[in-house]
């Protein structure tokens, strides 16, 4: 991931992160980054980056 990770309103959709980070988290696109955080159970969005990495590996 080359991007840097800025920090994100809790109202971003997973799509326009998916897109910026050219990356499937898994989840809805029309779902907000508070929902997945809190349903994923991590603090940000570059922990959540790091899992979905991982499981796309």
């Amino acid at each position: 991931m080359s991007k840097q990770i800025r920090q994100k309103r809790s109202d971003t959709l997973v799509k326009t992160i998916e897109k910026k980070y050219d990356i499937d988290l898994g989840y809805r696109s029309d779902a907000k980054l508070y929902t997945v955080l809190k349903e994923a159970g991590v603090p940000s969005l570059s922990k959540l980056l790091k899992i979905a990495q991982k499981k796309s590996r």
